[in-house]
């Protein structure tokens, strides 16, 4: 189990290094699987597609983001967003080349479903009536944040960054 944990792992690895000079339509199994060293048997018993690796892989930062936050003493507005910094940063060079690969609206997507997910269950409480909004004007906004920090180098720190996003969320 641990080497098709590790034969997934160099898979997605594979896909988002070649993400970083190519676009996704321009990338073939052929060069995941040369790139990652691995049989298209190993590339099939791990994944039907591309998008199902940029989707596992997204899948796997957010859930880190959730449990990171999970292990927080408060669920504010603070600590909400020093994780999802934290997990951003941990992230960038996949994130880079979601970015890189005009593929960042998955991130949207992702951080969507998972505000949404964190809302539902009653970990991250709203001041507000219209949840749908909040949750598309934040993911949104984050979004965007992000693609421009890690475009700008992760110059700034993630309390820099709390401290911004904050401000607007107030």
């Amino acid at each position: 189990m641990a080497n098709h944990e590790a034969t997934k792992q160099k898979i997605i690895d594979a896909l988002f290094e070649l993400l970083k000079d190519n676009d996704l339509a321009s990338i073939s199994v052929s060069n995941i699987c040369q790139t990652a060293s691995v049989s298209r048997m190993s590339y099939y018993r791990s994944f039907k597609t591309k998008d199902q690796i940029i989707d596992y892989k997204t899948d796997q930062i957010f859930t880190d983001f959730f449990n990171y936050l999970m292990v927080r003493p408060n669920h504010d507005i603070g600590t909400f967003l020093e994780a999802f910094f934290s997990i951003c940063r941990r992230n960038a060079s996949y994130i880079e080349a979601l970015i890189h690969a005009d593929l960042n609206d998955r991130l949207y997507d992702k951080l969507n479903f998972y505000l949404t997910d964190l809302i539902e269950q009653g970990i991250f409480k709203l001041r507000t009536d219209i949840p749908v909004m909040w949750v598309n004007f934040v993911a949104g906004g984050l979004n965007q944040m992000v693609v421009q920090w890690i475009k700008d180098g992760l110059v700034q720190t993630n309390q820099e960054m709390v401290m911004v996003a904050h401000r607007f969320l107030r």
